[in-house]
């Protein structure tokens, strides 16, 4: 059993190492820390309810059912594109938008959550993910404990690399180096966002062809 939460936990690194909506949206939310630590911790939580669904067959469930899955696509593909409508726009106005962009994200840890929970979740990509990784990885045999135990692992992993990375982002030292970029790591963020989008929205559309 300990090689089973080894290589979980390595693959999982990986998986949060490898650039994507959340750490873009840990990025975008940097400007003011409790947003982004609120952020880590949405992430965090949605990993936590993945990991959950899957373990459990829930996250199967919906992926077998063709209405409902497109429903979580379609749902996920607008909020992530609506994300990366909000950092395109920054990126080309500017000046007063990313001003107005600063006030919006201080929102403090509530709203990091509510962001950092949606951006991971309505995710199918990330419901796929888990329950690939998690059906391949724990059979049938593991006990209720161990199953607990490795949500547990998952969960945490989750809030320590996504907590760090928004410690580090918001540094003072970090914010100064960000804000003389500002506009280019809108454009990167927000393309990011809608790259994920649209590959959401050209699969569901492949199959309707």
């Amino acid at each position: 059993m300990q090689s089973l939460f080894i290589t979980l936990g390595l693959l999982h690194l990986i998986a949060l190492a490898s650039p994507g909506p959340d750490f873009a949206l840990i990025l975008r939310t940097s400007l003011h820390r409790p947003t982004a630590l609120g952020a880590a911790i949405g992430i965090a939580l949605a990993i936590l309810l993945h990991a959950t669904f899957s373990l459990t067959g829930i996250s199967l469930l919906i992926a077998s059912h063709p209405w409902l899955f497109t429903l979580v696509r379609l749902v996920g593909a607008l909020y992530l594109g609506w994300l990366g409508w909000g950092a395109l726009r920054a990126a080309w106005q500017g000046g007063e938008a990313d001003r107005l962009q600063a006030g919006s994200e201080r929102g403090g840890l509530a709203l990091g959550i509510r962001r950092g929970l949606a951006t991971n979740l309505l995710n199918p990509k990330a419901l796929l993910f888990f329950v690939g990784l998690l059906a391949a990885m724990v059979t049938p045999q593991v006990g209720s404990l161990t199953r607990g135990l490795l949500i547990l692992e998952l969960f945490l992993l989750s809030l320590a690399w996504f907590g760090l990375l928004a410690w580090c982002l918001s540094t003072p030292r970090a914010q100064r180096l960000l804000g003389r970029v500002q506009r280019p790591l809108n454009l990167v963020t927000g393309l990011l966002f809608g790259a994920v989008s649209l590959s959401i929205l050209g699969g569901m559309a492949e199959q309707l062809i």
